[in-house]
């Protein structure tokens, strides 16, 4: 089936078309329904577009007929005539400025209102002359902090993360793959070798008729405009910004074109001069010829025969980055990668307690329907008040609940963990006995995120020397198009986890791919274990493993290197060895080929059914949900209250200025507009917040 709009693309047109509308001083009635539809879009069960083939769309409370109308033609054309509209009465640069950080749309209309910017050059000029004086509740803190954020979009523009870049290429690739000229098409370039961002999409067509297919591609829905056309090629700006380039080959080519196109230009080079040196044949997107007379020996139909030429066995495309894998191919030595079939559980996601839209019994029984054998429950603890973070109290609960889970369904080992966090002076946020009692602890950093890397790599590594912690989450806190890596000492980071016995994690939310996949390589490489999670937040989530693997393999990683490919009871003994004496025995140096991994035995392959364990150290079931709002305590804070001491933090943690750039930008968010309006009127609060206006 053709890949549509997603409810995130379609709630992004309504989302849009709210902000032009506010700018333009419009109807405020029509600008909320809008966002209400925006809202509700994001938040269906279902996509909108089955909802619509059932013809129960027009039934989602929050959904109008004006809306079910606008879908529909989202549906078919990727916008709607009033959106279209909007856009043409703006200047396009406006849009541009609304996906700065920090600019929502009310920031947009003053800066439209007062000075006219419709650019991201006329605000950086504004910013850098004082003319952001003149605009009401901005200044000169307000002018550094736009031209810092304007600096971030700058680097972000064009290239978008692999999950989002894959998911628009595939949709184009359907668009194309019914015509009848298409002989084989795929998606080449940097997505097929999987890198974490993608600049341009390339796409491959095999076909005796390039022209009638490029006809059909400059015509797609997502193309905005043509670059170039003509000589079996096109190439094109799409909505997103972003170029894609077609290339069309002859089918008896495929093999030829598809090796060139995917890349890298590096790892291309490679194999071309090892084919001119080794067997004085010329390599090229055409087929395999003679060096001397130009005669064409093979077309290369397969790739298979375009390695063959250079005396190489096939390389996986994920590690095609001329990093070494063109001699450990011609040694013998390429690894026999990671894959889905490998993994034996999840060892990090959420539920309703914290941050999660499932309960426990709907997370575990998804991951039951996957094939897991384990499932560790690691929800936020309390310092992550936005999260609704656990704390003692609520963990303990929650640990009696998971149990009792557990023997309900019976198809799984349910694990009670946490995701602790860890505080800006290195210390964990719950008491460490409560954390010695759980069955598995995944320590990471949510706030102060800007300190320097050798700062945030000492609280990393107390949290590791506390003996306590199984794995260290989403290591670097990069955001995917939001927010850099920070830069870690890797090395000592690495060290130390080591020492104790603790994994680093690559974590498999679509926006993170933390750890990314050449500090997890380097991870190997010292001899720790590497975690490969979802970060699931809702049951859907845990069949998303394929972003934490194809980081994991382009890291080089096997399954000995992936701490969850091996069963639970063996993780259950680390830990318990390291609870007892405070680290675990590691066996010094990098693995050699044929070795295990250290303390491990070798997880077999295709994994085989086992005898599981009996639950360890559960509490006996209670009546005590932890999925449900936990038991009146007069002691205990209110969620409202928890949000109040976090807006007095200093400075603000990282998921609670997403959480106010969001409610500026798209409202919704009725207990922070209560919060904010304990100290005003809430969108000035919020904005001095996050601007220091």
């Amino acid at each position: 089936m053709a890949p549509g709009r997603t409810n995130g693309e379609i709630a992004a047109v309504f989302a849009e078309m709210a902000d032009l509308s506010h700018i333009m001083g419009g109807n405020p009635h029509r600008i909320r329904a809008f966002r209400r539809a925006s809202r509700v879009l994001e938040n269906l069960p279902e996509p909108a577009a089955e909802l619509l083939g059932r013809g129960s769309l027009h039934k989602v409370p929050g959904l109008g007929e004006g809306s079910v109308v606008r879908i529909k033609q989202i549906l078919r054309t990727g916008t709607c005539d009033e959106h279209a509209k909007l856009r043409r009465q703006l200047p396009a640069g406006l849009r541009d400025l609304l996906g700065v950080k920090g600019i929502g749309a009310s920031t947009a209309r003053r800066l439209w209102q007062h000075l006219k910017i419709a650019s991201l050059e006329q605000l950086e000029w504004a910013c850098r002359t004082g003319q952001l004086d003149r605009v009401p509740r901005m200044g000169q803190r307000t002018a550094e902090k736009l031209l810092r954020a304007v600096a971030d979009h700058r680097l972000r523009v064009g290239r978008l993360p692999y999950a989002d870049s894959r998911r628009i290429g595939e949709r184009l690739v359907a668009g194309l793959a019914d015509h009848p000229a298409v002989d084989r098409i795929q998606l080449t370039g940097s997505v097929r070798r999987g890198k974490a961002t993608i600049g341009d999409l390339d796409i491959l067509v095999g076909s005796d008729d390039g022209l009638s297919v490029i006809s059909r591609f400059v015509t797609l829905p997502d193309v905005d405009h043509i670059l170039v056309r003509g000589g079996g090629r096109a190439s094109v700006r799409l909505s997103t910004r972003q170029q894609c380039d077609i290339r069309i080959v002859e089918p008896e080519c495929w093999g030829a074109g598809l090796h060139y196109f995917t890349g890298s230009k590096l790892h291309n080079i490679a194999v071309r001069v090892r084919g001119l040196k080794l067997s004085g044949l010329k390599i090229s997107d055409k087929g395999i010829f003679v060096r001397d007379t130009d005669q064409r020996v093979a077309p290369g139909t397969t790739e298979e025969e375009i390695f063959a030429a250079a005396r190489l066995p096939w390389i996986p495309p994920e590690l095609r980055e001329n990093t070494g894998e063109i001699e450990a191919a011609e040694q013998g030595r390429l690894p026999q990668l990671v894959e889905a079939r490998h993994l034996r559980g999840d060892l990090h996601c959420h539920t309703l307690a914290s941050d999660g839209r499932g309960t426990t019994e709907e997370m575990a029984r998804a991951a039951a329907d996957l094939g897991h054998r384990y499932l560790a429950i690691t929800d936020h603890t309390q310092s992550l008040a936005v999260a609704r973070g656990l704390d003692e109290r609520r963990l303990l609960a929650q640990r009696r609940h998971i149990a009792e889970v557990e023997a309900r369904l019976g198809r799984l080992r349910l694990l009670a963990g946490t995701e602790v966090d860890i505080l800006p002076d290195g210390r964990l946020d719950i008491d460490h006995d409560v954390l010695r009692g759980q069955d598995w602890v995944v320590a990471s950093i949510h706030s102060h995120l800007d300190q320097p890397g050798s700062e945030l790599t000492d609280r990393l590594i107390a949290a590791i020397q506390t003996g306590l912690v199984d794995c260290i989450g989403h290591p670097t806190g990069r955001r995917l198009g939001h927010r850099a890596a920070g830069s870690l000492e890797l090395d000592r980071l690495l060290t130390e986890a080591r020492r104790f016995g603790v994994a680093v994690e690559i974590n498999g939310n679509p926006y993170r791919m933390d750890l990314p996949d050449v500090d997890a390589r380097r991870a190997a490489q010292m001899g720790v274990l590497l975690a490969v999670n979802t970060d699931a937040h809702a049951p859907q989530h845990l069949a998303r493993q394929e972003y934490g693997l194809v980081t994991a393999r382009r890291a080089w990683l096997t399954p000995r290197e992936v701490l969850n490919a091996y069963p639970w009871e063996t993780l259950a003994e680390r830990r318990r060895d390291r609870l007892r004496t405070g680290a675990v025995a590691v066996a010094g140096g990098a693995w050699s080929d044929g070795e295990a991994a250290p303390g491990f035995a070798e997880p077999e392959r295709p994994v085989a059914a086992m005898h599981w364990p009996e639950p360890t150290d559960h509490t006996p079931a209670a009546d005590t949900s932890a999925d449900a709002p936990a038991p009146a305590d007069p002691d205990a804070a209110t969620d409202g209250e928890l949000l109040t001491r976090a807006l007095d933090a200093t400075p603000l943690p990282d998921e609670l200025r997403q959480r106010l750039d969001d409610w500026l930008r798209h409202g919704g968010d009725e207990p922070l507009q209560a919060a904010l309006a304990e100290r005003g009127e809430p969108m000035q609060v919020a904005f001095s917040l996050l601007f220091g206006a």
